[in-house]
């Protein structure tokens, strides 16, 4: 059930009118059978494993807060988090251990379960990880409550495709619920269409050219090359944001305010300063669980070895961002192109710091973007592909190329073209402060008459289907 899509919205109209006449105290359980609803109507019999990991993180909670040292609780939360992440190992990974990695040395091809990725997964394990952690570092109290526990993992906004949720971003809400009203709806509306603007608008128009030109076999020429890359970088960030305005806007309606994912990433000057703006809560998420452990380790290794200043860097910054950007690209998928994703803006993030380090010159902002971007839409390049070898082939393309059939392929791509030359203009304002400024200044039939033309627009460029959220993968 996608948010972009009729059946959703019959869902989201029947249970916002439950919202709306449930009494405060019983709304939990709303939040637990209409999210129960939500997810199982992608697929029935995935429907017991957010419920399982719950479950199964609770006990995990109790058993570790019951020790008072802190060493005895993190062993024991090391072995709760672990056990936590094998239905995700399973699931994700298997079938690319056993084809190609086992299947490289021993022969073989062949997946060994070949089953489907249960949706939302790795979502709801990064969840149930913050709260872990959270509770052995006594961040947050541990929750005792069944029914709590059930709607801070599974309220439905967040629950696909994140945004990753600390339990002090949702749960206190929960608590305490803020009363109904039709009069607070308008910006929620409006955040909401900004998404599905971006979702049905540009990102499924331009996912069209996309998959075309990956599609093809053997290596694109310069200009397809080009165009599937830039295209792609901005299909996925209009894709995911998209998802991420309409899940705020959603929650919003609901009384609860979840964190924004993205501030305006392609306008960044430095690779570090995009990933500080691209995929916030899963970026937060990764520097405070592997960055910093890691990093504060080795820190303290390179003190006691007395190394110098390139000597502590590589150890404590260089090899910390790299595992840690490695993480990333093998969380994002099963494969090696996933894998040289992560690799490359490893480097890209080192060679950053190490600038830093060594006092260079500070770039011009037009040139400090532009090898931003070179060096995010490389890795995007690779990530997009399916193969290792078709993600070298598209990285090396814009370079190695020809240039012949410029002209056809751009006059065969105007629409895509236009959508991304509106992007390009339009991003920098692409913030939800701007929206709520507006809404405030404007007058509100005004305002409503802007959004029911947003509404046609998209549903007339979709002509009433919606593609999948390209996340719901990962």
């Amino acid at each position: 059930m996608l948010f972009s899509t009729p059946v959703f919205f019959v869902f989201f109209a029947i249970y916002f009118v439950l919202h709306f006449f449930t009494p405060a105290r019983f709304r939990i359980y709303l939040i637990i059978a209409g999210s129960t609803f939500f997810y199982g109507w992608w697929k029935l019999e995935y429907i017991w494993l957010p419920y399982a990991l719950t479950g199964m993180v609770m006990l995990g909670a109790s058993w570790t807060v019951a020790k008072d040292s802190r060493e005895s609780r993190d062993i024991r939360m090391i072995v709760a988090v672990t056990i936590l992440f094998l239905p995700l190992v399973i699931y994700k990974y298997t079938d690319f251990i056993y084809r190609d990695i086992i299947g490289s040395i021993f022969g073989f091809s062949g997946n060994l379960l070949d089953i489907p990725l249960p949706l939302g997964i790795s979502f709801v394990t990064f969840t149930l990880t913050a709260y872990l952690v959270d509770i052995t570092r006594g961040k947050f109290p541990l929750v005792r409550s069944i029914p709590m526990m059930l709607a801070y993992v599974l309220f439905f906004p967040h629950l696909i495709a994140g945004p990753i949720l600390r339990p002090v971003e949702l749960i206190p809400q929960l608590e305490h619920p803020r009363p109904a009203s039709f009069r607070r709806l308008i910006v929620p509306v409006a955040i909401f269409t900004s998404g599905l603007l971006k979702k049905l608008v540009i990102a499924d128009q331009v996912a069209e050219v996309v998959n075309a030109i990956y599609a093809q076999p053997g290596v694109p020429d310069a200009p397809h090359a080009i165009l599937a890359v830039v295209a792609f970088a901005v299909q996925i960030y209009c894709d995911f944001s998209g998802y991420t305005d309409m899940a705020i806007g959603l929650a919003l309606m609901l009384g609860i305010r979840l964190p924004n994912n993205f501030a305006r990433p392609y306008a960044a000057t430095s690779i570090s300063d995009l990933w500080r703006r691209w995929h916030i809560t899963l970026t937060r998420f990764l520097m405070d669980f592997v960055y910093t452990p890691l990093s504060l380790r080795l820190t303290r290794f390179a003190a006691m070895r007395r190394y110098r200043k390139w000597g502590s860097f590589a150890l404590a910054v260089a090899i910390p961002v790299n595992v840690t950007f490695l993480v990333s690209g093998i969380w994002h998928g099963a494969g090696w192109n996933f894998v040289l994703f992560g690799v490359i803006t490893g480097i890209a993030m080192s060679i950053n710091f190490a600038w830093r380090l060594a006092k260079m010159p500070v770039l011009p902002p037009t040139l400090a973007w532009l090898l931003t971007m070179l060096a995010f839409l490389l890795s995007l390049a690779v990530f997009r592909a399916r193969s290792l070898s078709g993600a070298l082939d598209m990285a090396m393309a814009p370079w190695v190329g020809s240039w012949q059939g410029t002209l056809p392929l751009i006059e065969g791509n105007l629409l895509p073209i236009l959508l991304i030359a509106v992007f390009a203009v339009t991003h920098r304002f692409d913030d939800h402060r701007r929206i709520k400024a507006i809404v405030r200044k404007v007058r509100p039939e005004l305002v409503w008459t802007g959004i029911a033309f947003c509404w046609i627009l998209a549903i007339t460029m979709s002509q009433g289907s919606s593609a999948q959220f390209v996340y719901f993968d990962f």
